[in-house]
């Protein structure tokens, strides 16, 4: 049985703004290397499988084809308006019959991740797929707390089912900070690093069950590499967490992951990715600190920047914008977005 990947390659291009946008979201920028993040996740998966299906944005599809022509074999398909992951992976079945047919095993994972160590990914993937092997049911892949974050969801395990595969107890939805605490004092919740694996027929079955509206729209459509605005967007938005995670009665095993994973969730932790200098500035492009801790300056302009007794700040230049803010306030860079909405500058979206 091979292996279908199917990498999710939606967002909204707010997070990293002004590097990212609209039309260019965070997994179309090369933030640690000559690739972008989703050229690095299929080189990641090629070592497993050449059958390999990016689905994303109608608004991105420029940026995607883009990345995507350096890897002959890699398929695409654009969703013309965002539904969710359940819709999503609904849809990616469809297209997975179209293009390989069979009843592939498939890992769905997200397009814009920092993984340091590739290999060990690919083994925790298979150790996850050997246990499905002999019980269906649905994998994912956990990550071990290293502090009591309140931006993820966890993930309860139980039972040891096999060396660093475990079962599920649980999802749990993104707590409060004392309820973190909790989590990350017991040792028995992981983060839910949003990774799936199936055998195709399992998880078309359970979208069948649980969300019989949604698979039946989506078996309706004509094509699914060619869907419109009207047929996409009216069927339901909801999440495969939410569609199937939760209420599934089949058995769901976690593999735990530990090969340098991040979500790359914003401009700090990008910082925390980056190479510092003594003073823990990480800088990018031409640069000039003076008397400086701390601070994290992105220039991708040819004009040099420089910073006098600055501490915590963050700095993206780019040819048609700069931004300013508070390095602790990189997670309200979405209110610089919503600003530009409301302003009439909807050109630098």
């Amino acid at each position: 049985m091979s292996i279908v990947a199917v990498i999710m390659a939606g967002g909204s291009g707010k997070r990293f703004w002004p590097l990212s946008r609209e039309d260019k979201a965070k997994q179309s920028l090369a933030l640690f290397s000559e690739r972008t993040l989703l050229g690095e996740t299929i080189t990641r998966l090629l070592p497993l499988t050449d059958k390999i299906l990016v689905v994303s944005s109608a608004k991105q599809r420029r940026h995607i084809e883009a990345d995507i022509a350096a890897f002959p074999g890699v398929r695409a398909i654009f969703e013309p308006v965002g539904r969710n992951t359940a819709p999503c992976i609904a849809l990616a079945l469809r297209a997975i019959g179209e293009f390989w047919g069979g009843d592939d095993r498939v890992a769905v994972l997200p397009a814009d991740h920092h993984i340091a160590d590739p290999e060990e990914f690919r083994a925790t993937m298979a150790r996850c797929l050997a246990v499905l092997e002999k019980h269906d049911g649905i994998g994912t892949i956990g990550m071990r707390p290293t502090y009591p974050e309140t931006g993820y969801g966890y993930i309860h395990i139980g039972a040891s089912l096999a060396d660093g595969v475990f079962a599920v107890e649980r999802f749990e939805e993104k707590p409060k900070r004392e309820r973190a605490e909790e989590f990350v004092k017991s040792g028995r919740y992981l983060w839910n690093g949003g990774i799936f694996l199936f055998r195709a027929a399992t998880m078309r079955r359970e979208l069948e069950t649980q969300v019989p509206d949604i698979m039946a729209a989506v078996e309706a459509l004509p094509d699914p590499t060619t869907v419109t605005k009207e047929q996409y967007g009216a069927i339901r938005s909801i999440s495969i967490d939410y569609a199937v995670m939760e209420k599934t009665a089949l058995p769901i095993c976690c593999a735990l992951g530990d090969f340098g994973w991040s979500d790359v969730g914003g401009w700090a932790s990008y910082r925390d990715l980056l190479p510092k200098d003594e003073h823990g500035n990480a800088v990018r492009g031409p640069v000039h600190l003076i008397d400086c801790r701390d601070n994290l300056v992105v220039n991708l302009t040819a004009r040099p920047i420089f910073l006098l007794k600055k501490q915590g700040q963050l700095v993206v230049a780019v040819d048609d914008a700069l931004l300013c803010a508070d390095l602790a306030d990189h997670q309200e860079v979405r209110r610089v977005t919503e600003y530009l909405e409301k302003h009439g500058l909807a050109a630098l979206l």
